[in-house]
């Protein structure tokens, strides 16, 4: 119980640190959380839109690339990331997105089902354009269930993220809002024996599009689809 107070502790205490401003975790790609296990885990995504809120200007095929580094300790594990979006439109430059999270791991022991982090991230997105310019910004914090699957050698780890979100919007020079929606990623993590693996997540957000002008109406509801390869390098010091 003293373990999951802390966990809640620290991640009410990064909500509060981040929202103002706060920052979009890997603008394009799906939002990630800190896996538990130990190791140092390199990993690259590349993600596509899969609706028109989650498309560049509508453009049908908008997508991400970019890589992340994370490091998984017993008791907690931290990631940082960057990418380029949008790739592959005519007349758009990409822009670098940055993003980061910390997750503290309530229950994960490996004789249990189910693994339980409590999870809050940062990150930050500016896109300059010809007609003008935004900055979108948002912190997700939440509950991180993963499950271990048990196999022999091969590692196999699905998970789900319900969370809420604060999301910050400021166009050109003007004042940012703020609003709080909430979404859910997903995904699996398969890694062979001599660390190698491959990743597969969906991502869906909700916010009122209130966020971007008092008089709009209706739900901001981007969806996006992220795919990749990552590596993960054991630490003999913590047992692996």
């Amino acid at each position: 119980m003293k373990k999951l107070i802390g966990g809640v502790a620290v991640v009410a205490f990064l909500a509060g640190v981040l929202a103002t401003p706060a920052a979009a975790q890997l603008f394009g790609n799906a939002t990630y959380a800190a896996m538990p296990g130990t190791g140092l885990t390199i990993a690259g995504d590349y993600a596509l839109s899969l609706n028109d809120d989650a498309k560049y200007d509508g453009v049908s095929s908008t997508s991400y690339a970019g890589g992340r580094i994370a490091l998984g300790l017993p008791m907690f594990g931290v990631w940082a990331g960057a990418g380029s979006y949008p790739i592959g439109v005519d007349g758009a430059s990409g822009k670098i997105a940055f993003g980061g999270g910390v997750g503290v791991h309530v229950l994960n022991k490996p004789e249990m089902p189910v693994s339980v982090s409590v999870e809050a991230g940062y990150g930050y997105y500016k896109q300059p354009s010809d007609a003008d310019d935004f900055t979108l910004m948002k912190v997700p914090f939440g509950l991180l269930l993963a499950v271990n699957v048990p196999t022999t050698g091969v590692g196999v780890t699905p998970w789900v993220y319900p969370r809420g979100e604060y999301v910050s919007y400021k166009e050109g020079t003007g004042s940012s809002t703020g609003k709080v929606g909430f979404g859910v990623s997903g995904g699996v993590m398969v890694t062979l024996p001599m660390g190698l693996g491959i990743q597969g997540t969906l991502d869906w957000l909700s916010v009122k599009n209130t966020l971007f002008s008092p008089e709009a109406t209706g739900t901001f509801k981007p969806m996006v689809a992220s795919f990749g390869l990552h590596y993960k390098f054991k630490i003999p010091s913590l047992g692996m």
